[in-house]
């Protein structure tokens, strides 16, 4: 079994050998330019599984001759890459579509399907940014067509922000513009969540099962501070169960399969984002494989191993043992909640000093999966100060534990600018921090 590879995806080494216990042998295959970059992640690979790093100049006699029964990646930056090899090879998990991870493919596939009446255009030079803006209008989002995680996007609310992104951004190849769906607030009324949600959903080739609905923790904005004068934005967690209300549930549920249906997506684990407002459920994006860090929340509470379901499906399995055909019921064991904490500026290195321990001493952190070394360059953990996984067993323990564990947080990187950090007065208010509310 193939897994193309790189770091930061949402699987790493462990993760792939713990899922394919008793189901595969994982062939961990890395791209020349990845192996060149991150010598030391491949030697960390061989220790575990075979490995094989790619030519550059035709990879696909290379993987056939590795004869695998299927292949896989858990990094969006592989997908398409995986995509093509799936199917120069024939092997399980071909998308129906050619790209159906590009941004604007999507965009037009809902709008066809009438799921959407989001304005959008495409935007590959500043001439065409202009154009678009006559189209699209303001408010609203400029983006690149692949990539994940807020990265390269660009808030566009008046003029002067217009007036910016022309005076520094010079790479303009690849760009969606879209209007901006209006923010809200969580249905739940639950002041210090987002706005918007995520589905994990294992779509067979004859059925679909939504796994799970993960709320998210506010998202961390800083206008113009990403490269080409793009806003930085950061997620900065999720929670299990969702609190969604059920009817609002179901809709998502439903939103979610017609976007898959309209991708034609089939033999794969994805991840749907979608931001729930009064007026409408509108997908902002679909990914074709497993969401980063959610199978570690998931697990245990009862719920699946969505990385061994990704095995599964490429390996062109559909045995009921194997695959989910229902939602696991989660609320029965508590909340779990994944926390990663942005550092607010991404150069430099990492000036606070912070230990495992200091991170599991705040409430309800059972798990440190990642903590940022004091002199190490913040891009060494995908500019993250530090990612927790906490438990707990009611919302209201949940909701009363969630500002102080970000508040210490950023306390114990206080060095880096943490504390300063606006998105932290969604999980801790002015009234917690001592200050005017």
């Amino acid at each position: 079994m193939g897994v193309v590879h790189r770091p930061y995806g949402a699987a790493g080494l462990r993760d792939v050998y713990r899922a394919a216990q008793g189901l595969c042998r994982p062939v961990l295959i890395f791209r020349g330019p990845v192996a060149g970059t991150y010598p030391e992640l491949v030697e960390l690979a061989r220790a575990m599984f075979p490995v094989h790093v790619l030519p550059d100049d035709d990879p696909v006699p290379a993987v056939a001759a590795l004869r695998l029964r299927g292949l896989t990646t858990f990094h969006d930056d592989e997908l398409d890459f995986t995509d093509h090899l799936l199917r120069a090879l024939d092997l399980p998990g071909a998308p129906a579509t050619g790209s159906p991870w590009d941004k604007l493919v999507q965009r037009r596939a809902f709008a066809r399907a009438g799921l959407s009446t989001l304005p959008f255009a495409s935007v590959d030079s500043a001439e065409e940014f202009r154009r678009a803006l006559r189209e699209v209008r303001l408010p609203a989002v400029l983006k690149p067509r692949r990539a994940v995680g807020g990265r390269g996007v660009t808030f566009l609310r008046d003029p002067d922000d217009v007036r910016r992104v022309l005076s520094l951004r010079t790479s303009w190849a690849g760009l969606l513009l879209e209007g901006l769906i209006p923010p809200s607030a969580h249905p739940s009324g639950v002041p210090w969540l987002a706005d918007f949600v995520s589905v994990e959903t294992v779509s067979t080739a004859t059925r679909r099962t939504h796994c799970a609905v993960f709320d998210k923790a506010p998202v961390s904005i800083r206008d113009a501070a990403g490269p080409e004068g793009a806003d930085l934005v950061r997620v900065t967690g999720d929670v299990v169960p969702s609190r969604l209300p059920a009817q609002t549930r179901d809709l998502v549920l439903k939103r979610t399969g017609e976007a898959l249906d309209a991708l034609g997506t089939r033999c794969r684990v994805t991840h749907t984002e979608l931001r729930v407002t009064p007026d409408e459920i509108e997908v902002i994006e679909v990914n074709g494989r497993v969401g980063g860090h959610l199978t570690r929340l998931l697990r245990p509470l009862g719920g699946p191993d969505l990385v061994r379901s990704a095995l599964t499906l490429a390996l062109g399995e559909t045995a009921g043992e194997e695959l989910p055909e229902q939602p696991a019921d989660l609320g029965r064991s508590g909340f779990m909640v994944g926390l990663f904490v942005p550092f607010p500026h991404e150069d430099g290195t990492v000036a606070s000093r912070v230990s495992r321990a200091d991170l599991r001493a705040l409430p309800g952190v059972v798990g440190v999966d990642e903590v940022a070394e004091h002199g190490a360059a913040r891009a060494d953990t995908g500019f993250r100060a530090a990612n927790v996984t906490l438990r707990f067993a009611t919302a209201e323990e949940l909701d009363a534990a969630v500002g102080p564990v970000a508040r210490g947080i950023a306390g114990l990187f206080a060095a880096d600018g943490l504390a300063d950090d606006p998105w932290l007065r969604r999980l801790a208010p002015a009234r917690e921090q001592g200050g005017t509310p």
